[in-house]
């Protein structure tokens, strides 16, 4: 028996899958990559084909770092029970300004707006509006790494 649930290879997949579209989608990232577009397609589908097929760590990583956010990472860390916070945190000194929170307030907005548009016309969120909110929670969770380190 497997240490992870089905739940868990889901919550996977779809972080595979955000974290791809994210950096730039499966033909940009295969560009800056070990495999292919089509092995990158593979890594996010939940079908029983592909149901166990995973992406490797390095490919992984780098999926991460051309989507400019920790998506993965931050699923795989969740999936234990942790969460993810920026070793390299910038300067404390800094301090915050309104820029930041200008940008936090519009990647917030949206997703919240997102939310709302999905639930306003039947009181449910199909798959199409899930993936779209969480491409909007990924933005939001990207201007929130940005800044962590700050506060």
């Amino acid at each position: 028996m497997r240490a992870i649930s089905d739940e868990d290879g889901r919550k996977l997949k779809a972080a595979t899958r955000r974290a791809v579209k994210a950096a730039g989608g499966g033909d940009a990232l295969s560009l800056t990559t070990r495999v292919s577009e089509g092995q990158l397609s593979k890594y996010g589908l939940a079908s029983e084909d592909h149901q166990d097929t995973y992406i490797p760590l390095d490919v992984a990583l780098e999926a991460d770092r051309e989507a400019g956010s920790p998506i993965i990472a931050a699923a795989l860390a969740a999936a234990q029970g942790f969460r993810l916070v920026p070793e390299d945190a910038e300067d404390p000194a800094q301090g915050l300004d309104y820029r930041d929170v200008t940008t936090v307030g519009v990647a917030f907005s949206s997703f919240q707006s997102r939310m709302h548009e999905a639930l306003s016309d039947d009181g449910k969120v199909d798959e199409g509006e899930r993936r779209a909110i969480l491409r909007d929670f990924d933005r939001l969770m990207r201007a929130l790494f940005q800044i962590m380190g700050r506060v």
